[in-house]
């Protein structure tokens, strides 16, 4: 928690959500809010506000999973030497899909 103040972040009067912790949560300079603990906390006023939170975390959840899998298969390709140039465009081309999508979420 010192470290937290010591880098700017204001200590709240809100605590954590998470079950058994209770600890004061902390906005970052970037507003961002979190737990010394378990990490980014969002704080929802409304219904519609935490379906648009947890629809949030569901694809980048979804789309996290994607690109480790994309990445696994193609270093188990590349390692077998089975995949032709062909194959490894349409796979990067994949990736790129998915960081796409993935900036394009964080600049919503």
């Amino acid at each position: 928690m010192a470290e937290l103040l010591k880098g700017g972040a204001t200590m709240l009067a809100e605590t954590c959500p998470v079950q058994g912790c209770n600890l004061p949560l902390f906005r970052l300079r970037t507003g961002e809010i979190l737990c010394p603990i378990h990490g980014k906390v969002y704080i929802v006023k409304t219904e519609e506000e935490e379906k648009r939170v947890r629809e949030e975390l569901t694809v980048k959840t979804i789309l996290n999973r994607l690109e480790k899998y994309v990445l696994t298969i193609l270093n188990t390709y590349i390692e077998n030497k089975t995949l032709s140039t062909r194959e490894l465009i349409e796979w990067l081309e994949v990736l790129e899909r998915i960081y796409r999508i993935k900036n394009a979420a964080r600049t919503k």
